[in-house]
């Protein structure tokens, strides 16, 4: 089964390079009048739409970029006539970085929340977690970015407002992009907690007079991994591939950034590269948490 899903993500991937090539190439704009400006004489612009292709029918610049795809080559920026494949490789640290804070983050946070509240259901605990998740799940991530800059850099000047550097840098974007996932991850284990709290066999633990805390941590707890690893894991996919607007607000040097700077200058090949590149991550973030089922659940295997 491992297999048909690693063969399935080949025509999955084909898909995305091929709608990505025909909305880019439709929709309006010139991409040379991005590079050289307006005033440029048209036979510069001439010049330039020849070495870029631009020219060519549709079908021959969708085969010239497919095999340079095949050999690993993502193109050059219009922009910075830059390859994409380092362009990427320079930022992707940088976003896996904010990803695996803000994931470290919520982990903590959500599952920590969702188990305590479902340890004492209707208690002061489940009702802060319940609220938290509501609230998590209403604000939009750019309201909670700028309201932790005008709390904690404007007002408080605890942290930076932007940029990246050290640890310092790091706290405010990996809050504002793993506080939604927290809300969602908090109410996912303590409905999982519930329902595996009253199953048969943890009433035997209980018989057995085992105390609440390994009734809890030892038996529930790891028969309700299961949802939370498929939230855990979609989210995780999610911070690698979508952190656009966060990285945005910090001015964070991720993915993310480079992606919007290119799409404002329309420079072509480097939101085909990295939109390529971003799924090929979150296709292997979902088979690895796919994996991550069978270690939990041994009665899921893959063959």
């Amino acid at each position: 089964m491992l297999g048909r899903r690693l063969a399935l993500t080949v025509p999955t991937l084909f898909g995305v390079l091929v709608v990505t090539f025909l909305l880019l190439n439709v929709i309006p704009g010139d991409p040379v009048l991005e590079m050289v400006g307006e005033r440029a004489d048209s036979a510069t612009i001439a010049r330039l739409r020849a070495e870029l292709r631009l020219d060519d029918p549709l079908p021959v610049q969708f085969g010239h970029y497919l095999w340079g795809v095949v050999r690993g080559d993502l193109g050059r920026s219009y922009i910075t006539r830059r390859p994409i494949a380092r362009d990427l490789a320079e930022r992707f640290p940088k976003t896996a970085q904010l990803a695996l804070a803000a994931m470290v983050f919520a982990a903590l946070s959500g599952i920590t929340l969702g188990v305590v509240a479902a340890a004492r259901p209707g208690g002061v605990v489940d009702r802060f977690a319940m609220l938290l998740s509501y609230l998590g799940v209403s604000f939009p991530v750019y309201w909670v970015g700028l309201l932790l800059i005008m709390l904690f850099a404007v007002t408080l000047r605890w942290l930076p407002a932007s940029g990246s550097g050290g640890l310092a840098y790091l706290i405010l974007p990996a809050l504002t992009l793993g506080m939604r996932s927290v809300a969602f991850l908090a109410r996912m284990t303590r409905g999982a907690m519930l329902d595996v709290l009253s199953s048969d066999f943890i009433r035997t633990a209980r018989a057995k007079g085992l105390s609440e805390l390994a009734v809890v941590g030892r038996h529930a707890f790891r028969n309700a991994l299961i949802p939370v690893i498929t939230v855990l894991g979609l989210d995780v996919g999610n911070y690698l591939t979508g952190s656009l607007l966060t990285e945005t607000i910090f001015a964070w040097p991720g993915v993310g950034r480079y992606v919007l700077a290119a799409i404002e200058r329309r420079d072509l090949p480097a939101i085909q590269g990295s939109i390529l590149f971003m799924s090929v991550v979150f296709v292997l973030v979902n088979l690895l948490t796919d994996l991550l089922y069978a270690k939990a659940d041994p009665r899921i295997a893959y063959h």
